[in-house]
Order: C-alpha cells, then structure tokens, then sequence
C-alpha cells in the first residue's frame, strides 16, 4: 500500500496578490508542511522566480530528474487567481528529461484553470519530493491536503483521470495528470489539464510518473485580493480593450456549417487559461473519428497541434514538404485528441520528429514502425504510431526518448536528426532553419539565436514577443498580419521607441542592432512567466489605434501608458510592490541572471557551451526575406560581436558567458558569485571535456 495522509495546513497573512502560502510534499515519507512565500516575494515576483531561487538554496548539486529526491514544483503567478488578463498561466520547474546533454533546471508553463483555483484554495505553489511505491495523487481542498492512493488511476489516460477524479469525489476539481507516457517515463511526456492544456516541453510528465503521482487535484473558494482595486479594474479593462482591437474570438458559423454539411460535429471558441480576455482557440465537441470510426472525439485545438490536418505545400508558405499529411479536420482532430490523452508533446511530435522519420523513409532507413508501413497520410497509422510511443512498444520505446535521443538509440538517421532539432534536445522553434512551422527570415533569426544559445531548453513558450511580432505586424507578414497599413518606417519608429535604433526592426540591418531586441525580450519572458500575462500578446508593442502603430493605452485616470509598461503597472496596482518600472525590470534581469548561475554552478556553463547551437543557425535559412531577395546563413565572424554586446547587457563575462561579481551585486545576488565559481570548478573537474558539434547538412 502507498503511504497516504491528510492534515490541515495553517494560513500565513495573507498578501495582495500572492496568497502567501508554499505546499511542500514529500511523497516517500507521506509529509505535508506549509511555509510563508514572504522570503520570495517580491524580488523573485512569482513562479519561475520563485522556483529559481529554491533550485539555487536548495540543490548546490543537480539531481537526476528520477530520482526520488529530484523537486517538482509549481508554481502559480503573482496575480494568478485575480482577473489580470490571461493570468491562470502557471510555471511548472524542475530537472529537464528531456534537455540534453544535461538534465538543465528548467521551466514549463501550463494555461486552463488549475493555478487559478490554485491561488483561491491560498496556495502560491506545491514544492513535491520524494517517490511512492505505489501510484498516489494529492488532493488539495482549501485547507484539507490529502495523499491518496491512485492505483485505479493508474492506466487511464490524461483526460479520463480527470473525469475520474470527479466522479470519486463529486467534486469540481481543477487537476493536472499524466498520461501511459508520463507512467512510462517517457522523456517527451506531459503534465496534462483540462484538454489541450499541456506542460509541453521539458519532459516533466516523466517526472511525475518516476514518483508514481498520477494526480494533483485543487478546489478553492477564497480569493485573490488587488493592492489598488479600482485601479487594477481600469488596468484591466484597458488592457482587454486594446487587445480586443486586433484579437478575439472570430464568427465561427461557417466553420459550423460546414461541419454539419460534413461528417457533423461543433465548435466553439474557447479560452486557454483564465482570465482572459480574447478566447480566439477553438474547442471541437462531437467528431466522429476515421481511425476510430465508431467513436466521436472532442478537444481543445491549439497551437502545433493544428498542424495534424496537414499542410498542403504550394501556398505562400513553403514547409519543406514535411507536413503535407492530408488527415483533415477529423483525422486531424482525433489525432491531437489521441496524443493528448497520451500525454505526448506535441512540438517535439510534430515539429521535429515525424520530419526526421520522414527523412529517414525517404533516404530508405527505415520503413515501417512495429510492423506497421509508415504512411503519415493514412490516420490508422497515426493511432498506431501514438500508441506504440505512449506505450513504449517496440520501436516506441526508443521515440520515447524524444526525436533527438531515438536516433542514437536506433542508431538511424543520426545525420539527418540534427537538422529539425536546434539545440538542447528540443526541436526547432522560431529559428528559421530547424523549424519548418514558423515563418522566420533574416536578420530576424539573429535574436533567436541569442536567445536559444543561452537557455536551457526551446525558449519560445515564453519569448515570441520580437520574432513573432516582427512577422505578423511587419510588411513581412503572410497571412496574419494585424496592422496591413503598418509601413517599414513605422517598424523603424517602433524599433528606436522599444530597443534605442531603428536598425532593431528594419530589414536590411543585417547584425546591427540584435543585442539589445535578445536581452530586452529575454527579460520579458521572466515577467510574462511570474506575473504572468500572454506570450503570443505582451509585451503590448504595437498597435492598430495610434497613427505611428506604436501601442499606447488611454488608462481611465491615469492617462496614457505605453504599451510595454502595462506588466509593470498590474503587477504594481495588483501586489502593491512600491517599485520603479526599472526595479520591476530589475527583478526580471535577476531572476534569469540566477538561473544562468544555476548552469554555471551545476554543469560548468560557458560560452562554448552556448554556441553549440550555433551550427542550427549556420546553413542557409528556410525562407527568404523578400526585402534582401537571397537566402543568408549565421556568419560566425559577424555573429560574435553580437553575442558579445549581449553578454556585455547582462553583465556576463565576454569570455566565459558567466554572471561578473559586479552585476551579481547589482542584481542583490553578491552571495552567488563564489559558490557559483566553486560549483563550476567541480562541474569541470567531473563532466567530459565539452565537444564542438559537427556541422549540419541544409
């Protein structure tokens, strides 16, 4: 039998904001005990911060994501459970999986309404350790905290198990469960709510399948109080305003009919976290199956996801010919559904997996999956490919290793892997060269490859703010752009307003002015993961209502505020925090400062660490910038004074990449610097001489 418990937990004094209360759980000795978030807050603001600065107190070594004592934490926003827009976003941190060559401390971030009710049952975030014997969940009523057992959990998949949950108790419980791939310890599993919500990246559904968690279910009733009511209110309703001019649920009584004109089925719009105040995902609800014929599926679509139709080349788009799949709404959507309920990445899935098998069959290496002809146009070889991956069968074991890792396991395709994977063991993303999906050209993929050179896994769950935006509001734009009068001198303008030149923005810049945009939006990505806001929306840059499209928002007795600054001012109005809007964008800058000393400390990071990615970036791009009229590759001579002033924004070391004890002081983290350089020092002494990666075939 597992160990279980129940106990009631005491309160801290309740903060604005924050509800002042960590959850700490040990499931090998069944312990619960509660601790103040007061130590945190506000200097690590909320939820990747905070985990941060546990990881740094708490793990002066790193730990094996399956070991028992290995850290799951989640962690909820500063105004996660107010209605500050799009804030129910939740960061869920821990050893990677999935990161490779070494299990990095990482992030993900998970959207429906588990950290929302979260916060109202007066939980900042859970810290879990420890591993049962047995499968267990954690139930967490208000007060109540209970480790039960899950042995009749155990085996569902992700969306059964919630049903499951409440149908035990009768209760309306927001839970986060895995799926057979997280009970299998597949390095690709996710941590799974409501339908389409997914902790995607990073591999933490094996995390909790090697502690036999099948569940973590939360119901509150309390509340989330504002600093500044009134003011939060007009904040928020500004916001949603401006927001709504550009984005929002569309009219969807087409897509209806024909759908009824079809097979059958609906959709709707529907909203991928609380709060927020433009539901523009679609939720399909009574679709007959093709693989499946005779059952009828239904799911939140989203993101990558999407992509399952297939996409037919020969559109504006070129996509390599890579996802020309042809399964259609239906196949489509029972596809997502399947590997949702599984557990599956996605990304890692679509994006780069299925591309390389695809090359693999091409080049003639390989053929069929568990006796099965590969045939990524046929859906019944879709069900059967998923499930020998959920279940780890056959030649599945291996691809539940991820793409990156299946090919050194099955020995095939090592050559052609590299190509859809840019670094860190996650498949390509906003690069412009592994990554077939996105849109990117040069110089634009310069910042990217700042950024992914200095994380610890795909950075773009939380960093789309300069490639995104520069490819759906500029001229550039294909078939999304929000502001079609938007002109290159207005991306000029908006590029000396935001990052100090108008050389940031324009297409003909080549390398100049590409630090800064790396350092500015490295930063943003902290603040929309801990306050949090929307990746795909903030920072609030551009806009429809203003004659140079720069945003700027008409606040109800406040004036005009620029659109960047809305974070600051709801995290201000909500928590109260006295900060300038340069202490709040101190405490971003700190907090990613902490977790590069985290690397340093644990695995000896470098710069030559960091630019292994660089070879992803050093063939000729996907796609051409239609202003240039020629495809471009990273020129590593150009490059590095890029990089350079980059290190030199956040007070790294030009040679080393490391945190200098001077911009650690700034930063309130003095105490980092020698454990940091002593940590590296062992790190160096115990790993394997870090290799140069070899170059990658276009």
């Amino acid at each position: 039998m597992p160990k279980t418990a129940v106990k009631k937990v005491k309160k801290f004094a309740p903060l604005h904001g924050w509800a002042n209360r960590l959850l700490r759980i040990d499931l090998s000795t069944a312990t619960i005990e509660v601790e103040p978030i007061e130590p945190y807050v506000p200097d690590y603001i909320g939820a990747r911060g905070i985990a941060a600065r546990i990881a740094w107190n708490e793990y002066p070594e790193p730990v094996d994501p399956f070991a028992p004592e290995a850290p799951l934490m989640i962690i909820a926003g500063a105004l996660t459970g107010t209605r500050s827009p799009y804030s129910g976003r939740t960061s869920i941190c821990g050893f990677s999986p999935q990161a490779f060559p070494y299990n990095w401390f990482t992030r993900a971030n998970i959207g429906a309404r588990f950290g929302d009710e979260l916060k109202k049952a007066g939980y900042d975030g859970i810290i879990i350790t420890g591993a049962s014997e047995s499968p267990v969940q954690i139930l967490i009523t208000d007060d109540e905290v209970r480790i039960a057992t899950a042995d009749h959990l155990w085996g569902l998949d992700a969306y059964d198990a919630q049903n499951a949950v409440c149908a035990d108790t009768g209760k309306r419980y927001q839970t986060l469960t895995i799926g057979p791939a997280g009970e299998r310890r597949s390095r690709i599993a996710t941590i799974h709510t409501a339908t389409s919500s997914a902790a995607g990246q990073s591999g933490f559904g094996a995390v909790m399948g090697a502690k036999k968690l099948k569940a973590i279910s939360v119901l509150g009733s309390g509340e989330i109080t504002a600093a500044e009511p009134d003011l939060f209110n007009r904040l928020i309703r500004a916001v949603g305003d401006e927001v709504r001019t550009y984005k929002g649920p569309r009219d969807l009584s087409a897509l209806n009919a024909a759908l009824q004109a079809d097979r059958g089925g609906r959709v709707r719009p529907y909203a991928c976290t609380a709060s927020c105040p433009t539901p523009c995902n679609l939720y399909y609800s009574d679709m007959p199956g093709v693989a499946c014929p005779d059952r009828r599926w239904e799911g939140h679509w989203t993101c990558v996801g999407g992509c399952l139709r297939g996409i037919p080349e020969g559109g504006p788009i070129a996509h390599g010919g890579l996802f020309d799949w042809k399964l259609g709404t239906y196949g489509g959507l029972e596809m997502n559904v399947l590997s949702n309920r599984y557990g599956i990445n996605q990304w890692d899935l679509i994006v780069s997996m299925v591309p390389w098998l695809e090359r693999c069959q091409q080049a003639g290496l390989l053929s069929e999956i568990n006796g099965m002809k590969m045939d990524w146009q046929d859906p019944k070889f879709w069900a059967h490919f998923l499930h020998a991956l959920a279940y780890r069968e056959g030649e599945g074991d291996a691809l539940a290793e991820g793409g990156f890792r299946a090919a050194q396991v099955l020995g095939v395709g090592q050559d052609l892997v590299r190509r859809y994977y840019t670094g860190w063991g996650y498949g390509g993303h906003w690069d412009g060269h592994a990554c077939w999906l996105n849109h990117l050209v040069f110089p634009y993929w310069i910042v990217s490859a700042l950024q992914w050179s200095t994380d610890t896994r795909d950075p773009y769950s939380s960093s789309h703010g300069y490639v995104q935006n520069i490819m759906r509001w500029s001229p550039l734009a294909i078939g999304q752009r929000h502001a079609p009068d938007l002109t290159w001198e207005h991306m000029r303008i908006i590029g000396e307003i935001v990052y100090g030149s108008a050389d940031s923005t324009d297409p003909k810049s080549g390398y100049k002015a590409k630090a800064y945009p790396a350092f500015y939006h490295d930063k943003r990505s902290v603040m929309k993961d801990t306050v949090p806001t929307d990746d795909q929306t903030f920072p609030l840059i551009y806009g429809v209502r203003t004659e140079d499209h720069f945003c700027r928002i008409p606040v109800e007795g406040m004036g005009i505020i620029d659109g960047p600054s809305a974070d600051y001012h709801l995290f201000r109005a909500g928590t109260g925090t006295p900060w300038s809007e340069e202490e709040f964008e101190r405490a971003a800058e700190r907090i990613y400062t902490l977790e590069r000393a985290i690397c340093v400390r644990h695995w000896g990071r470098n710069r030559k660490m960091d630019e292994s990615v660089l070879p992803a970036y050093e063939y000729p791009e996907n796609w051409v910038n239609e202003v240039l009229g020629e495809r471009y590759a990273l020129d590593r001579a150009k490059f590095k004074p890029v990089m350079d002033d980059y290190y030199r924004y956040f007070g790294w070391d030009v040679e080393t990449g490391r945190p200098t004890r001077e911009r650690l002081t700034k930063l309130g983290l003095a105490e980092v610097y020698e454990p940091m350089m002593a940590g590296a020092a062992a790190a160096e002494a115990r790993l394997e001489p870090w290799l140069e990666p070899t170059p990658i075939k276009a």
